[in-house]
């Protein structure tokens, strides 16, 4: 079940919505003024944590060539 980000083009607010099926998409409405003119917006990748740090480069596997 994917999570896609909007922009409303009434107000611009952007937000996420969970969609289940296809059909839903078109039930997709502004949370704060209401408006069903949105458009999905490009999401950016999100970044893989490593341990507790909250980051930096993943432990080696063994030597490598």
């Amino acid at each position: 079940m994917p999570i896609y980000e909007y922009a409303c083009a009434a107000c611009e607010k952007k937000f996420e919505e969970l969609i289940v099926r296809k059909s839903d998409e078109a039930e997709v409405k502004c949370p704060a003024c209401g408006g069903r003119e949105v458009a999905r917006q490009m999401s950016r990748p999100a970044a893989a944590r490593v341990g507790g740090s909250g980051g930096g480069a993943p432990p080696a596997c063994g030597p490598v060539g």
